[in-house]
């Protein structure tokens, strides 16, 4: 594969979009025609997991490409350094001739670990808030503009600058993290959710429009069938949005323990390679993206990912199981005690507790989704099997990490409009 036949990717990771909350996950109130339409030309994937929740736990093994808790994260642990002895999935990709641009929420390693300095080339700058308000801003022209349609003018802007090479753009957007209070009227108009949720319906619907400026900006540029879409969230609904995880229970916020907290919408888009209008049922995790791209690109997976290809996965080429089981293990000292959780997934099975000194709790998925009867007493032979395969891979971890006391700050560019670019 020549550098000119490399696809392009976009990965697109949404902070604490619900499995419940878009139309292709069965979602009514809330309309996503571009987020449908983008299933519709790839595959849903209906056990889609983020293994160490949430937001910045998440993105970090999202950008390393293995379990956070390799490199010694436990929980939030905000401010704790992702390796250097191992490639971020944008430095591997820079190093291999892509061109790498960042736009949006970072929160991934510590304070002089910003974008920049872990591998991508350009980053948008933030820009200039409204005066008292954290989703309005200022834009190029003066005017007050919704952060995220601001977000969308960047992606297309990126995909016009660099439309003749191969690129790798990730965008995070603050939507539709809390609060959502602010989401005008324009927007929460066009879905039918009542009360508060009417707000965070109107966040969702601004993202859905700005995939669609994306999937625009593609066609325009006959970059459709070359480009690999991949779209996620970094953790499930915030339940105090009045997000939904249907038909699980739980999520950010209230129920960190259940399955609404740790399995996320994800689609995967690619005309030609991957399968159209498919669902795909087996498990995966985050820390599958940086495989996944690599090997899209021709590339060999670093030795350090824990993730694999799912390309063969999805065209039926390897019809095993991506992962037989996936783990967590979220026990930061410190943390806020409704994130702790320990748990394995296996077939239809899900055993968790919170605490170490916590008896297991065994649920089957697939006949109590919303994990309402502990069934451990009637399985002991499948809690026996699980707990001995979580203390297995628990002893293959690195130890908590420590997070330095740093002052100086890379994590964001700065206020200002434009992009920051590596390479001047």
């Amino acid at each position: 594969m020549t550098l000119a036949d490399k696809p392009n990717i976009v990965l697109i990771y949404i902070d604490d979009l619900g499995y419940g909350d878009l139309g292709c996950y069965d979602c009514t109130d809330i309309p996503t025609p571009h987020i449908d339409r983008l299933a519709e030309q790839g595959v849903r994937f209906t056990a889609s997991y983020i293994t160490n929740p949430p937001c910045c736990p998440s993105r970090c093994t999202l950008m390393m490409g293995q379990y956070g808790q390799r490199f010694g994260k436990y929980g939030m642990s905000r401010g704790l350094p992702i390796p250097e002895d191992r490639p971020t999935l944008a430095k591997f990709m820079g190093q291999n001739g892509y061109v790498t641009g960042q736009i949006g929420k970072w929160d991934i390693g510590s304070k002089v670990q910003g974008p920049l300095q872990v591998g991508f080339d350009a980053v948008a700058q933030t820009p200039p808030k409204k005066k008292g308000s954290k989703y309005f801003c200022t834009n190029q022209d003066g005017k007050i503009q919704w952060l995220t349609d601001y977000d969308g003018d960047n992606i297309v802007t990126f995909i016009e600058r660099h439309k003749a090479e191969p690129f790798f753009l990730y965008w995070s957007p603050e939507a539709v993290h809390s609060k959502n209070d602010e989401a005008p009227p324009r927007l929460t108009v066009r879905a039918n959710a009542k009360g508060k949720r009417s707000k965070l319906a109107g966040a969702i619907v601004s993202v859905d429009d700005q995939i669609g400026k994306l999937t625009k900006a593609l066609s325009k540029h006959g970059l459709n069938n070359n480009t690999l879409v991949i779209f996620s969230s970094d953790n499930g609904a915030n339940i105090g949005e009045e997000g939904s995880s249907a038909p699980y229970r739980g999520g950010k916020g209230n129920g960190t323990q259940q399955e609404g907290w740790v399995r996320v919408p994800t689609i995967f888009s690619m005309p030609g390679v991957i399968p159209q209008g498919k669902d795909f049922h087996k498990q995966i995790a985050n820390f599958d993206f940086y495989s996944t791209i690599a090997s899209a690109a021709g590339l060999p997976i670093p030795k350090h990912c824990d993730g694999v290809n799912l390309i063969p996965y999805l065209t039926g080429k390897n019809k095993k199981e991506p992962h037989e089981y996936l783990f967590w293990l979220n026990n930061e000292p410190g943390d806020a005690e409704r994130r702790h959780l320990i748990a394995v997934r296996w077939k239809q099975w899900r055993l968790y507790k919170k605490y170490a000194k916590d008896p297991w709790q065994l649920f089957n998925l697939e006949t109590d989704p919303k994990e309402e009867k502990n069934v451990a007493q009637k399985h002991p032979q499948i809690v026996e099997r699980l707990s001995a395969k979580h203390a297995a891979w628990a002893k293959t971890l690195a130890p908590l990490g420590k997070i330095p006391k740093l002052t100086k700050s890379h994590d964001r560019i700065g206020t200002g409009h434009g992009w920051t670019y590596a390479k001047q």
